[in-house]
């Protein structure tokens, strides 16, 4: 047993990763200092004996400078001269961050004294601290004179900026075993996931990961926007690109044309969006509302994919207008039999006496709903209704229970459209106001006597859009009173619509 723990825990210390913490949060790392190896220019012959183990030419002698290329840019940590005889009266160390670069002067020794009977050294050691940190990537030492030198050596780290522990240092160029989702050879960008955040150097007080893009497992690469990222406040900047299994959007979060969102499926499976499956025939196009998959159908047409004519139509022989209204559909529907609205029973029916009132803002917050519909075609419904297949087009106003746009169904009470209170007519686009007192059944569109049924005037709609902004900018607080007036609603009607 003692046996086993120990080899558990040998085996996690080997597996633990210096770039994250115990808990697998992301910390600051850097890899081992290593020996460098260099090449020496042209001006200080090979046989200067720089490679490791070889001894020096006693006949061989540097014309003044030395020039060491470390194919990388490193941190350095230290540089160790060694001369075949006692060392130069001057000496500069300079380096370089870019290969061809200017230099930086690191070190100058003006004399020291020569050692007798060995050879002398010298070594640069980089100061401590972060941003102390010498980077090179290529040194240079001037002698100031001819001299005999036998060893070079460069001691230094990869430059990781933080975000890695281990290095290839003797791979050409060195490249960095990079973690917090950095990439490239020395973890100088993000990974194509991760880039929801701008590219940092890790530091001992922030280690700066790299952090996902939200794309709902639908793209495998996305790109910063440094614009949007000041837009939210530097909490998210990533913009998913190449969206996969039909989704679009800056994080793939809903569907591409042509398709619609399932709601029975989360947002990240392949199978989110579906496709419309318009008629060819019935629908107007191969689109379709991305939340219900409800495709546009043609006049006539219903269906959630325009598959089948509606109520009081029939199906023709016309791709262009499949459906065709019945004939027996076309008469008004303010007629029924054994009524008329000149019956003693209709006498103070219907409570619409004044008919040129002009809609103001407290008569449109005393609606109930302000909708813009088109009726299709009615049929029957028991001995007191008719139902109605209208097409909502606009809504303008919200009664408690929402009334969503597109086909639906709508009942008028049959005495209501006997006395002419309603005068409906398959094919017209009505403006519709319904009132609170009339709405017999909360979960049903109702159009009875209390409200009103307006042709249609394009005028009208320019006026309606300003009271929905008034209403929707507070202007309705206080004007709707808390039990409903049904004379005031009745005795509403329109011969133009302004606002006060």
């Amino acid at each position: 047993m003692p046996v086993t723990f120990a080899l558990l825990l040998l085996l996690g210390q080997a597996t633990s990763d210096p770039c994250y913490d115990p808990g697998g949060h992301p910390r600051f790392c850097l890899p081992p200092v290593t020996r460098l190896a260099g090449a020496v220019a042209a001006s200080c012959p090979q046989a200067c004996g720089l490679s490791q183990g070889m001894g020096p030419d006693p006949g061989a002698t540097c014309n003044g400078s030395l020039t060491l290329d470390l194919d990388s840019p490193f941190l350095l940590s230290s540089v160790s001269l060694r001369f075949c005889s006692p060392g130069p009266p001057a000496l500069v160390l300079s380096a370089a961050r870019a290969a061809g670069g200017p230099w930086r002067p690191l070190w100058h020794r003006a004399a020291w004294p020569g050692a007798s009977g060995g050879p002398e050294k010298v070594t640069f050691r980089s100061p401590a601290g972060p941003k102390a940190q010498v980077v090179a990537h290529q040194l240079r030492v001037e002698f100031g004179a001819w001299v005999g030198l036998a060893a070079a050596g460069v001691r230094g780290r990869c430059q990781c900026h933080g975000h890695a522990a281990r290095c290839a240092a003797r791979a050409r160029p060195p490249r960095c075993r990079c973690r917090h989702h950095t990439t490239g050879p020395g973890c100088e960008s993000c990974r194509p996931s991760h880039r929801d955040w701008p590219w940092r150097p890790a530091t001992p007080q922030h280690p700066h990961p790299c952090l996902p893009c939200s794309c709902n497992q639908h793209a495998r690469r996305c790109r910063f926007n440094s614009e949007l990222f000041r837009l939210s406040g530097g909490r998210s900047g990533g913009v998913c690109e190449r969206c996969r299994h039909h989704t679009a959007g800056r994080h793939c979060h809903y569907c591409q044309p042509g398709f619609w969102r399932d709601p029975s499926q989360p947002i990240t499976s392949r199978k989110a969006c579906r496709a419309c499956q318009c008629h060819p025939i019935g629908a107007t196009g191969g689109t379709c509302n991305q939340t219900s998959g409800q495709c546009s159908c043609k006049l006539g047409v219903t269906g959630l994919t325009c598959n089948r004519c509606g109520l009081g139509y029939q199906q023709s022989r016309s791709p262009r207008m499949p459906c065709q209204r019945i004939p027996e559909a076309t008469t008004p529907l303010a007629t029924t039999r054994g009524i008329s609205s000149s019956d003693p029973q209709c006498q103070n029916y219907c409570n619409v006496s004044d008919t040129r009132v002009h809609m103001s803002l407290r008569r449109y917050c005393q609606q109930d709903y302000v909708l813009r519909a088109q009726v299709l075609a009615s049929e029957a419904a028991g001995s007191a209704w008719r139902r109605l297949a209208v097409r909502v087009l606009a809504v303008y106003k919200q009664r408690a229970r929402p009334v969503r746009r597109g086909d639906q169904d709508a009942w008028v009470p049959r005495a209501d459209l006997a006395c002419g209170c309603l005068r409906l007519r398959p094919g017209t686009d009505y403006l519709l106001l319904g009132s609170p007192a009339g709405d017999l059944d909360p979960a049903r569109l109702v159009l009875d006597r209390h409200g009103l049924a307006l042709p249609w005037r394009p005028r009208w709609a320019r006026p309606l859009r300003r009271l929905q902004q008034e209403e929707r900018n507070g202007g309705c607080h206080g004007l709707k009173p808390s039990t409903p007036s049904p004379k005031l609603d009745t005795n509403l009607g329109w011969s133009r619509l302004r606002s006060h």
